[in-house]
């Protein structure tokens, strides 16, 4: 296998040597690098690799415990993220949140099996994401970082002496993450403004109750206009994204702070915390007070 440092992409890939990604019933091949870690930390990646995908690979985690970042180097694939589906190329970047419904398929339309590095993400990893505002973006078109993906591959798999692999890891996975935040703002900027003056605004949203009226006059279009341009870029509505983005940081209040469930109510903009309550299981499969008890129990 030849791999442009560059450009952190796997230019040819010799099949007689990946023999495995051939058979249907193997679904994928690929190098995989486990790194030490203390179990103290908050947030650590425990595994990186390479996945060369069958046009049978299909991978389903129905409430994901990690946090996956992926990179694509060759073929086509699809994700999806809860109800965000997204098909992807050569280029592209997916991330696969903890908490949410994953699922990874291979697509059999290209002549190159699909590829693409990853990184696993375990512990609390939801706040890193929202600190670069990453929370709820599962796709980055062309984001030309391959190189970071392949530096955290390259070091894990040649392990230089006198190196600490977990913090260079998580160091390269900041690094990606800066990088995809810049990359999606300039995307915005570039093809629609409208765009980022919307997730502007909806991002400082948390505290407060939305309401569509209000917005739409900050917005200077109408509501209907603003949805349609949202779910172009998105996949999802402008309800569904507040909606997801309040329950999300729901969940990282129960689970890092003893802050009472009404008064977590009331910091997202909800004033009656029985409706929160019922909002949140509806959303959440099971009570603000019974998930913080989970997640307990999960930490000990």
């Amino acid at each position: 296998m030849n791999i442009d440092y560059k450009e952190g992409y796997v230019r040819k890939m010799d099949i007689s040597q990946n023999e495995a990604i051939l058979n249907p019933e193997q679904h994928k091949y690929g190098d995989i690098h486990a790194l030490p870690h203390s179990p103290d930390l908050s947030i650590y990646i425990p595994m990186i690799g390479i996945n060369y995908c069958a046009p049978t690979y299909k991978n389903i985690r129905e409430k994901a415990d990690i946090t996956v970042l992926g990179f694509v180097i060759n073929g086509h694939g699809e994700i999806q993220v809860n109800s965000e589906k997204h098909r992807l190329g050569r280029g592209d970047v997916f991330i696969l949140r903890k908490d949410s419904r994953h699922e990874v398929t291979a697509l059999s339309d290209s002549s190159e099996p699909w590829t693409y590095y990853w990184y696993n993400l375990h512990g609390n990893s939801l706040p890193l994401l929202e600190t670069f505002h990453l929370l709820h973006t599962s796709y980055i078109p062309d984001a030309g970082i391959g190189h970071l993906f392949l530096k955290g591959l390259d070091a894990a798999k040649h392990r230089a002496e006198g190196t600490d692999l977990q913090s260079f890891s998580i160091l390269t996975c900041t690094e990606i993450m800066m990088a995809l935040q810049q990359a999606i703002k300039q995307a915005a900027d570039y093809y629609s403004p409208v765009m980022s003056r919307m997730k502007l605004f909806l991002d400082q949203l948390v505290g407060e109750t939305f309401r569509s009226e209000e917005f739409a006059l900050h917005m200077g279009l109408s509501f209907r206009q603003l949805n349609r341009i949202f779910k172009q870029h998105t996949g999802i509505t402008i309800y569904q994204y507040v909606l997801t983005r309040k329950m999300d940081i729901a969940k990282m209040m129960l689970q890092d702070t003893e802050m009472p469930v009404g008064d977590i109510a009331f910091h997202l903009g909800y004033d009656d915390p029985q409706y929160f309550s019922n909002l949140f299981k509806q959303k959440a499969g099971m009570s603000p007070t019974a998930y913080r008890k989970l997640n307990e129990r999960s930490a000990d």
